[in-house]
This record gives C-alpha cells, sequence and structure tokens, in this order.
C-alpha cells in the first residue's frame, strides 16, 4: 500500500511540475485492488485523499490566498486526480472482467468433474462438490431436463424458487439439455423441490432417485437421463425414476422395443391415421378402464358395441386378444411402446 501510495503521488507531483502524466501506477493500483477484491468506493476514496494532501501541502508553501500560481496548480491537481482515478477504474474493471471470467470457467470446470462418471470412486466429484459450497451429507437427487425447444435457457427464477423450497443447486447447462445436481437436508424437501421445479420448467424432466452421498452422483445421473425419455417425444412432464417402470424399460432397450412393437402392432399401424388412432384409443382406453367395456364407451362418446368391435379390428389385425393374458400383455407393452418412443407407420 505504502509503494502504491508513493508511486501515484510521484507521479502526479511530477506532472503538476510539467512533466507527461505517467497513468502506469494507477493503472497498476487499479488491477491489484481488483485482485485483492477492495471495494471501488474505497479505490477511489484513496486517489481523492491523494488529492488533498497534496493541495494542503500546496497552500501551506504558498503566499497566501492570492497567490495566482496555487490558483493555477489547484485545476490542473484535480484534473490530474480525476485522470488517474479514471485509469485506476479502467483497469479495476477489466481486472474484475478477467477475474470473473477465470472464475467462470473454474465454476464450470468444477461441475462438470461433479457429473463426470469415475473410475476412481468420484473421489474429484467429492472435491468438487466441497469447493462449490454443497454439504457432503442430506439427501441429493439428480435432475436431467430436455427443454421443449432446443437451446432454450433455464428460466432464471427456477434457482431462486428451489432455494425457497430448501434446495440448494447445481447447474450444468449444454447446448440440448440442463443436468442440476439438488441437495436438501430431508425427504420431505426434496420432494417439495422437485414439485417446484415441475411448475416452473417446460420441457421433459427426469428425477433420480433420492440418495445420500455424492458418490452416487454418475448413477443418479444415468438414472435421470433415463427417466427424461420416458415422456413421450413432443410432451411435457416430469417422471420421477422408477414411477413408470415399462417406459424406463422399453427406452432402454428402445431398438428391440421398436422390433417388438412392429411385430405386435404393425398392422394397426399401418392404417390410414384416423382408423389407426380409433384402435390405438380404444386400447389405452380399455387398460386405463381396467377392461370396463362401459366405461371405455364412456370415455371415447361411442357405443359399447363400436368398442367391440375396434377391440375385434385390433384382434384381426394382430392376432392378439384383450381377454388373452398373455396377448394382452403383449398389446399394453407394445402401446405403451407406442406412447413412449413415438413410433408410427413409417419407421
Amino acid at each position: 500500500m505504502r509503494g502504491a501510495c508513493r508511486d501515484n503521488l510521484a507521479e502526479i507531483i511530477r506532472a503538476l511540475a510539467g512533466a507527461e502524466p505517467n497513468l502506469k501506477p494507477a493503472l497498476a493500483v487499479g488491477r491489484l485492488k481488483a485482485e485483492r477484491g477492495v471495494p471501488l468506493a474505497a479505490l477511489l476514496h484513496a486517489f481523492r485523499l491523494g488529492g488533498r494532501l497534496i493541495w494542503e501541502q500546496l497552500t501551506a508553501l504558498s503566499k497566501g490566498p492570492g497567490d495566482p500560481e496555487v490558483h493555477e496548480c489547484a485545476t490542473l491537481l484535480w484534473e490530474l486526480i480525476d485522470a488517474f482515478s479514471d485509469a485506476a477504474v479502467e483497469a479495476y474493471r477489466d481486472t474484475e472482467t478477467l477475474l470473473a471470467h477465470s472464475d467462470a470457467q473454474a465454476r464450470y470446470r468444477l461441475i462438470r468433474m461433479l457429473f463426470d462418471d469415475h473410475a476412481d470412486g468420484s473421489v474429484r466429484s467429492l472435491g468438487a462438490l466441497r469447493t462449490l459450497g454443497v454439504p457432503e451429507d442430506g439427501v441429493f437427487q439428480v435432475v436431467v431436463i430436455i427443454p421443449a425447444d432446443p437451446g432454450q435457457a433455464l428460466p432464471a427464477p427456477v434457482t431462486s424458487s428451489l432455494r425457497d423450497a430448501g434446495a440448494q443447486t447445481v447447474w450444468d447447462s449444454q447446448a440440448d439439455v440442463h443436468i442440476g445436481l439438488l441437495r436438501t437436508a430431508s425427504s420431505r424437501e426434496a420432494v417439495r423441490a422437485v414439485d417446484r421445479l415441475g411448475q416452473a420448467v417446460a420441457g421433459r424432466i427426469g428425477v433420480s432417485a433420492e440418495f445420500g452421498t455424492p458418490l452416487g452422483i454418475p448413477e443418479a445421473l444415468g438414472q435421470a437421463r433415463l427417466a427424461a425419455r420416458s415422456t413421450p417425444p413432443g410432451t411435457e412432464g416430469l417422471v420421477r425414476f422408477g414411477s413408470d417402470p415399462m417406459a424406463h424399460l422399453l427406452v432402454t432397450a428402445s431398438g428391440a422395443a421398436r422390433v417388438f412393437t412392429e411385430s405386435v402392432l404393425g398392422g394397426v399401424l399401418r392404417l390410414p391415421p384416423p382408423d389407426r388412432d380409433d384402435l390405438l384409443s380404444v386400447l389405452a382406453e380399455w387398460y386405463r378402464c381396467h377392461g370396463a367395456a362401459g366405461d371405455v364407451a364412456e370415455a371415447l362418446h361411442c357405443h359399447r358395441n363400436t368398442v367391440r368391435y375396434r377391440l375385434r379390428k385390433v384382434r384381426d389385425l394382430t392376432g392378439r386378444d384383450v381377454t388373452d393374458p398373455v396377448q394382452s400383455a403383449e398389446l399394453y407393452a407394445a402401446l405403451r411402446s407406442v406412447e413412449v418412443l413415438g413410433i408410427v407407420a413409417d419407421e
């Protein structure tokens, strides 16, 4: 501090004596104060104190209040103080920008490290978590958000809304997905936070099972990805891992699921869209209504005979009857595959 004050005072006095102003000390002190985290107001206050000190010495050496040399020096002195202050502020802000960029890059690397699957038992993930200021105990969940519009940013109020629900969060926003770690003190807060998330964000949202140690992050990330993909393409919704096992299974083995669906429902899927949709709708309502034809008819606003006719048509096209347990199970699995994977006839 003594060196910085001496250098700036010396250069200001030299400039008062007629030398070309040398702003290097002002630039240096601006950078130094930014690096040390000294408030900008304190930096400017120091220059004002320096200017007052020089003015006091000049007036002490003057011939009196009417000394013309003092009046000439007064204008030049405060012009120099302004110039040195401006230079220091410019350097301060430039350094702040560089430091913020550096901090952002460091944080980005830590977050990426947090969600990496490490063969060393995720020791590095623990270190990243500590550096990010997240406690190592509590209830953790990993969240994967596939935005409704690719590239859509995470809504700004999400973090504060989750914090109000008792959750600390760390987010890794990528081009087509947002990955988050939620940490709460209890399962009750975890449920509340996830509910808040579902209300605040549009898109396909997958949430992992709860886990109690950061070492479980890589496995939980896989669960959250699977849960997010269990929401049908083109729709929005939140799926907790384990809440829809059939969808998880179909997504995990999507290639085999498509082959299976074609073998079971291919005849239905190749119908013209209106006929295809009628048969898929009656199947969906049949399972939703637990096989009650009257309830199905009411839900579809048609007659019971229409329901029976459509079910017979499904049987004729697929060779499977909804009244046979095994055949019905195959029909249900194929129907869920159409819903979850978005399978259409030309696929």
